[in-house]
């Protein structure tokens, strides 16, 4: 019963129906926190026999005081010339990326060419193939060159005539009387 009465006093003393200095000191010894906020303990470690960590935790503020202390005699921590370095190795390390990838798909588009030429050569063949096929065997393109066969042969017909045409007159112009001597 004491150990109850006992329990409930240091609960009572814990929130906010107890003083403000026992809330206080317990908010500051408070072990666990959740969310960045110091939770009460409420003596359940102790029953379930947790170790106590506030002496650890204390040794842990002490590294962090003395790393930040002793932070300053290392130096600036922003080291330009580091920097630097840091970021002309990272644009040389871009650029051999960028032309080792420029160069792989050179060699990709080259190949794919290689394949596939042949295949639109074949393609540019047979669509040629069909189109003499279609004018050998469709009748209008039949009709069509036979005009053109007989036009030509028509032309050819009139040129000899024409030829013959001339020579006669050539031939009359020359067995015709010139001038006063017997003409005219």
């Amino acid at each position: 019963m004491s150990k109850t009465k006992d329990f409930l006093k240091s609960f009572l003393d814990r929130t906010l129906l107890g003083s403000k200095e026992g809330r206080q000191a317990k908010y500051d010894e408070s072990k666990k926190s959740f969310l960045g906020m110091p939770l009460p303990e409420l003596g359940v470690s102790e029953f379930l026999q947790m170790p106590d960590r506030s002496g650890a935790i204390k040794r842990q503020e002490e590294r962090t005081k003395e790393k930040k202390e002793g932070s300053s005699t290392l130096g600036d921590p922003y080291s330009r010339d580091q920097y630097n370095k840091d970021i002309r190795n990272m644009l040389l390390t871009n650029t051999v990326l960028r032309d080792y990838e420029a160069g792989r798909e050179k060699a990709r588009n080259l190949d794919m060419m290689r394949q596939t030429l042949p295949l639109v050569d074949m393609y540019a063949e047979t669509a040629a193939q069909r189109k003499l096929m279609e004018d050998r065997s469709s009748p209008t393109k039949i009709s069509q060159q036979i005009l053109r066969a007989r036009q030509g042969e028509a032309a050819l017909m009139n040129a000899i005539a024409n030829q013959g045409n001339t020579a006669v007159n050539i031939s009359t112009a020359g067995l015709a009387p010139r001038g006063r001597a017997g003409g005219r």
